[in-house]
């Protein structure tokens, strides 16, 4: 697939640079408010408001809600996220709370439990046409 010059394909090169990090081996409890981006590699209870991409690693935890533009999440997310762009829930991710965005994306074999708001009518669903005839949809018996 081809882009054109400056355009950024994935949700990590569209952001600004990580200006806060917990660390993997980290506990952290309070409330983040800044500009910058902020990635969660360790364990943090609180909330967290961000200009920028907020990333819950793979090995990271938040307990809280996550306020941001971007939001990339690897790993587990106890709390509602609002974000103003896009939303992304990667492969082992664990997310229970709300979300509210514009863009998701939820990879095969994360979870989700929580409710769904998309706030742009601008971005319909995409329609497609199921090119499957129906019995090639039914299981196939043993």
């Amino acid at each position: 697939m081809f882009f054109r010059e400056g355009q950024k394909r994935r949700l990590e090169d569209k952001a600004e640079e990580t200006g806060s990090i917990i660390a993997p081996s980290t506990t952290f409890t309070g409330t983040i408010d800044g500009q910058d981006g902020v990635r969660v590699s360790g364990n943090f209870k609180g909330d967290i408001q961000s200009g920028g991409l907020v990333w819950i690693g793979s090995k990271g935890a938040v307990d809280g809600d996550v306020t941001a533009p971007f939001v990339i999440v690897e790993g587990k997310i106890t709390g509602n996220i609002k974000s103003a762009e896009h939303v992304e829930f990667r492969s082992e991710s664990r997310v229970n709370g709300n979300v509210e965005t514009v863009k998701l994306a939820i990879a095969e074999g994360s979870f989700f439990k929580g409710e769904i708001k998309m706030s742009s009518k601008k971005d319909q669903p995409i329609h497609f046409v199921e090119k499957r005839k129906p019995q090639d949809l039914q299981e196939e018996k043993p």
